[in-house]
């Protein structure tokens, strides 16, 4: 009776958010960390033109007590020799790294998104089985009782289906409460309400792929492609440096008013000329130096992360492939075989030619067996997203 009421209360649960993959992937670009990674894409694309900003122009002004009563000049900048073009080149490629890595970033917290749907997906899916299990405990003990009713059975059979049913019941509980908690944590990840009830639904994520093809994808992973941007980045910093070495020019312009040394005549003057900042202290080989160590740097990790990706790859299609093995195994062979035994039985229990014993471990061998079949249809979904992320593809939900 107890399990009919837990059967009940799950179907009540149908008010509870209903959650598809398709929802989860697409609440990620609306998740908190998704927007930060926009806008710093958006700050650093902005720093390429301030980058472009000319030296700041300087005025000055003063008075001389035997000559010009007023002096006023005014000094600006000649980015003529190269200096903006570098800068605003540097910027670029820094915007360039921050494009890519957030790409990354976001694939990662989609890839969390995922998994953590997944896990929801696995634990409604227990929670199902073993609802299943405790319906079939009330069964064998509803079959008991009759057996004793009848004057045919034991009331030690009664007691000990009871216990199983109650045990079953129990089991049904703490899977509610980790569906709730799996729920949470997807919530979390998303900035949803924690609070609120919600439950996996809708088609696991699969398909089929070939490893020679998910190979030449790598070309374009976005892991890969960051690292050759941080490539890009160093060497702009080195070409900034080697700009540096060129003198800074700027135009001066002065002006005296009032100067009584230039009596008789015009007592106003104009001045002009050009002045030049010669960087002969700035350690600028030290600089450059430090940059082609970054660049040299930055190539290096570039072969580190294609041979992370490789073998990644390789590593992630053999995991998929043994789960989906191990799956079809399950679905074709051990399944259908344990719920024909469980069964047979129950029936041989009911006609009295075999004890409860063998009815009750059959029954939990299938709860055994059925919750082994969801959790590798979950490990296969779960390994097609690994493979499908270690291919460089968005998530492989679609």
């Amino acid at each position: 009776m107890k399990a009919l009421w837990i059967v009940l209360a799950l179907a009540g649960s149908a008010r509870a958010d209903d959650v598809t993959l398709a929802t989860v992937t697409a609440a990620v670009d609306q998740a908190p960390l998704a927007r930060a990674t926009e806008q710093d894409v958006a700050a650093a694309t902005s720093r390429v033109d301030a980058a472009g900003g000319w030296a700041p122009t300087t005025l000055h002004g003063g008075t001389n007590r035997l000559t010009a009563r007023v002096v006023a000049g005014i000094t600006f900048p000649l980015p003529i020799l190269g200096t903006l073009g570098a800068a605003r080149d540097e910027a670029a490629a820094h915007a360039t790294v921050v494009r890519d890595e957030g790409a990354v970033a976001r694939r990662d917290l989609r890839h969390r998104a995922i998994t953590a749907w997944l896990e929801l997906s696995r634990a409604d899916t227990q929670v199902a089985t073993l609802v299943t299990a405790a319906t079939q405990a009330a069964e064998l003990e509803r079959i008991a009782q009759g057996r004793l009713d009848a004057g045919v059975g034991g009331e030690v059979d009664v007691t000990s289906a009871h216990a199983a049913r109650a045990r079953a019941d129990v089991a049904v509980s703490a899977a509610r409460r980790e569906s709730r908690a799996r729920a949470a944590e997807l919530a979390g990840i998303l900035a949803w309400d924690a609070a609120r009830e919600r439950h996996a639904t809708g088609p696991l994520p699969g398909g089929t792929g070939d490893l020679e093809a998910l190979r030449r994808s790598l070309a374009a992973h976005p892991e890969r492609a960051a690292a050759v941007a941080r490539i890009g980045e160093a060497e702009a910093v080195e070409h900034r440096i080697s700009v540096a070495y060129r003198p800074v020019l700027a135009g001066e312009v002065t002006a005296s008013f009032d100067d009584p040394t230039m009596a008789p005549g015009p007592r106003n003057d104009v001045s002009a000329g050009l002045a030049f900042e010669l960087p002969l202290f700035g350690h600028l080989g030290d600089q450059a130096a430090a940059a082609r160590h970054d660049t040299t740097a930055a190539r290096a990790r570039l072969a580190s992360v294609d041979s992370d990706l490789t073998a990644g790859l390789i590593a992630a299609y053999e995991r998929w492939q043994a789960a989906r093995e191990r799956m079809t195994g399950l679905e074709t062979e051990v399944v259908p075989a344990q719920q024909k035994a469980a069964r047979l039985a129950a029936q041989a229990f009911r006609e009295g030619a075999r004890d409860l014993a063998t009815a009750l471990q059959a029954a939990r061998d299938q709860a055994a067996v059925d919750a082994e079949l969801a959790n590798a249809r979950i490990d296969t979904a779960q390994a097609w997203i690994e493979l499908a992320i270690a291919a460089g593809k968005d998530d492989g939900a679609h």
